[in-house]
């Protein structure tokens, strides 16, 4: 409140009852929008863009502090620049939180916010400004992500697919009031960021612009990274069988500290030589699960992938249309028989068909078991055409994945604690 002048617009998001806290933002002079049901940040956010009569909307997270010159800063950077859709910013060098988690993922953040390109290539919705024409007509967040994820960076990635200008303001830094440990900081990193992100990147780079960014967390240093500390794990567990992997493991261990130098020296002037080894092991830790949620990412692509195109190559069958359609043409193919025997005539008409009388009780090869052989005909290839639909329709949906799996799934992933981006 502190921040705005007037006519500006203070709208908080109440994405369902929660615990009441909307009651203290609206004791402020907030205006509060109030949704039912949990549905997201996305969704939320989008509710409140909409909710705006502001030309320029500015968001943040619940746990975020922004400085008092923030806005007027944002504002003046917005005239400057009239082709500017967007802006980011970073979190400060000092968590709330005194834990070393805590200090080490708000410090990693900022690491890669002040080292990232200042034309960014995404968006950042902990602390992101953005012209509302432009988030109206780019669609909004995507509110199919139910918790916190990587909303704001699907977004950025479309702006920048329609050569929107998105900068990034290293000085624009705004406080996290987050407490992590071990647990929150590996779950969110590998299930919210990492394991969706790679969805993102194989559906929208592989897709769409087959190429990677070499900005933030895709830069070449963090891919470079990764592969030698997943390189050497593999030569220490190959050390056990052969002599021939032992100078390897020197080798890749050069290479990752080598990669990490900046890192660690950006550690150590912030905190000191302890604080930053400590740092440098989990950033080891970091490339290890986040190689795992790559590979979680990329089967889940793979396999959500496949499951369309076979439900796309075999979509669910009519059974009462197929059954009427076999019905219908297994009885006319009876009925047109019988009739052509009894045009040509003879001594002996059909002999063959009129064993159809052993399975078909009344028929015979006259115009009356041509109507009787129809009917006979019809029911039988009903059955059989609707039998045969509803069995391929089960066996393809075991295949796919039943309803009562994926809501199941669902429940477990909504279950889960939601942590911010």
């Amino acid at each position: 409140m502190a921040a705005i002048r007037k006519g500006d617009e203070v709208i908080v998001v109440a994405d369902g009852e929660g615990d009441g806290s909307w009651q203290a933002a609206d004791d402020m002079g907030a205006r509060v929008v109030k949704l039912p049901v949990r549905s997201g940040p996305g969704r939320a956010r989008n509710f409140g863009a909409e909710a705006s009569n502001s030309d320029i909307l500015f968001f943040i997270d619940a746990d975020v502090i922004i400085p008092t010159d923030s806005i007027e800063r944002i504002r003046s950077v917005f005239e400057a620049d009239k082709d500017l859709a967007a802006l980011i910013g970073s979190y400060d060098e000092e968590g709330s939180e005194a834990n070393f988690h805590s200090q080490y993922k708000n410090l990693f953040h900022h690491y890669v916010h002040q080292h990232g390109r200042t034309e960014a290539s995404t968006f950042w919705g902990a602390c992101g400004a953005i012209r509302r024409e432009v988030f109206l007509k780019a669609g909004g967040f995507d509110p199919s992500y139910d918790r916190p994820s990587i909303e704001d960076i699907e977004l950025g990635y479309r702006l920048k697919a329609a050569s929107q200008k998105i900068r990034l303001l290293p000085d624009l830094q705004v406080k996290h009031l987050k407490r992590w440990n071990a647990y929150s900081l590996i779950g969110t990193d590998v299930l919210n960021r990492a394991t969706p992100w790679t969805e993102l990147i194989w559906d929208y780079f592989i897709r769409r612009r087959p190429r990677v960014l070499n900005d933030l967390n895709l830069g070449l240093s963090y891919r470079l990274s990764l592969i030698s500390s997943f390189l050497l794990i593999a030569v220490s567990i190959a050390s056990f069988f052969t002599r021939w992997a032992w100078p390897l493991i020197l080798v890749f261990g050069i290479l990752f500290v080598w990669v990490n130098i900046p890192f660690f020296r950006f550690f150590k002037l912030k905190r000191g030589r302890r604080f930053a080894l400590h740092a440098l092991a989990w950033r080891f830790g970091y490339d290890i699960y986040s190689g795992l949620g790559f590979c979680y990412g990329s089967f889940r692509f793979i396999s959500s992938s496949t499951q369309k195109i076979l439900s796309e190559a075999f979509a669910k069958l009519d059974a009462v249309a197929l059954g009427a359609g076999v019905g219908t043409l297994l009885g006319g193919a009876i009925c047109t028989a019988t009739v052509a025997l009894l045009a040509k005539g003879g001594d002996h008409i059909g002999p063959k068909l009129s064993l159809l009388s052993q399975f078909f009780p009344g028929y015979s090869v006259t115009w009356t078991g041509s109507l009787i052989g129809f009917l006979y005909g019809l029911v039988t290839g009903f059955l059989f055409g609707f039998s045969f639909a509803c069995s391929r329709n089960i066996a393809m949906r075991l295949h796919l994945g039943s309803r009562k799996v994926q809501r199941f799934l669902n429940s477990v992933r909504q279950s889960q604690v939601s942590v911010e981006p």
